[in-house]
């Protein structure tokens, strides 16, 4: 039997538990249950700096870059834009800060020189809302994702970048496809996937994969939106993070129970199980591309943060 790899390394510490992440420049910012976000070198592999504490310790929902600017959404508070200072070790200074309602645990993006967030209007519909980063004077503008009221958006990502695409997660199991054409964002196509919520979405050039409360994880065809189903074993419980490798094909997924799996995307089955991977949930997963050594990057919610050479 051949022996699973072990991680590479592993980052401790994270107080109350890692919720996010994002890479900046050879960091790694991570965000915690307890309103923390720190920045860990992959290279130095310790924890270099911290960029912000929320004094209230509220959960860190999600982390964006965008220039020379830090982007975080506190949970039901706001999205704060953050500069690094001058100094190494001073404070990093909040520039604005952009309120948010409080929509389940949905995160932002930042899209070219836009913030987008959702919310909910006073009917109880879900909307997507963008704000300039860079001009405050420009009012906040907002489309509804669904022609339904009381379905929740449940996580966003960019798809494909140079058509303003956004994909968005509901709650019911819609896939809403949007696009940003002229100052405007407007949900063009909603594909069925299953009835459970969609947690997390991966993409590529080709193809779209999503994560839900439970088994299967749905492949969607960019194309036609046909879709293919992966199954995992019910006791990994939902699927809470999900990537594409740096070819697209292979698909990495995070899973409740702590596990990680790795599948084929052309034949649909589990190459790779990482069982003992974390003790809890997997709250991001990241697969560098071959220039920055194909190293996969896994936060939890157990505290800790690991890295791992799959290949």
């Amino acid at each position: 039997m051949i022996k699973p790899p072990s991680p590479i390394f592993t980052f401790f510490g994270i107080e109350g538990g890692a919720t996010c992440s994002c890479l900046n420049n050879g960091q790694l910012l991570v965000g915690s249950q307890n309103g923390m976000v720190q920045a860990f070198g992959l290279e130095s592999k310790i924890m270099e700096h911290i960029v912000y504490v929320d004094e209230e310790e509220r959960r860190i929902q999600s982390i964006e870059i965008s220039g020379n600017d830090t982007f975080v959404y506190i949970r039901s508070y706001a999205v704060l834009q953050l500069r690094k200072p001058e100094m190494s070790k001073s404070t990093w200074k909040v520039i604005r800060t952009i309120e948010v309602d409080h929509v389940g645990f949905c995160n932002f993006l930042i899209l070219q020189s836009q913030l987008l967030f959702a919310s909910t209007d006073d009917k109880r519909y879900a909307k997507l809302c963008w704000t300039e980063i860079k001009d405050e004077s420009i009012p906040t503008k907002s489309n509804r994702i669904l022609d339904e009221a009381d379905v929740n958006p449940m996580c966003m990502l960019v798809g494909e970048e140079k058509e303003n695409e956004v994909l968005i997660g509901m709650e019911d199991g819609r896939l809403a496809i949007c696009y940003g054409d002229n100052g405007m964002f407007e949900c063009q196509a909603k594909q069925k996937l299953g009835r459970d919520p969609i947690f997390c979405i991966a993409s590529s050039s080709k193809w779209v994969a999503a994560g839900c409360a439970r088994a299967p994880i749905y492949l969607l065809n960019r194309y036609d939106l046909s879709k293919q189903e992966i199954p995992y074993p019910p006791d990994a419980a939902g699927c809470s993070a999900i990537s594409f490798s740096p070819n697209s094909k292979q698909i990495i997924a995070g899973f409740w129970d702590g596990s990680i799996r790795v599948f084929s995307r052309h034949r649909l089955n589990v190459l790779l199980a990482l069982t003992n991977a974390h003790s809890s949930t997997i709250s991001s997963i990241i697969w560098l591309p071959p220039e920055q050594g194909e190293i996969v990057i896994a936060t939890s919610s157990d505290s800790t943060v690991s890295l791992w050479k799959l290949k």
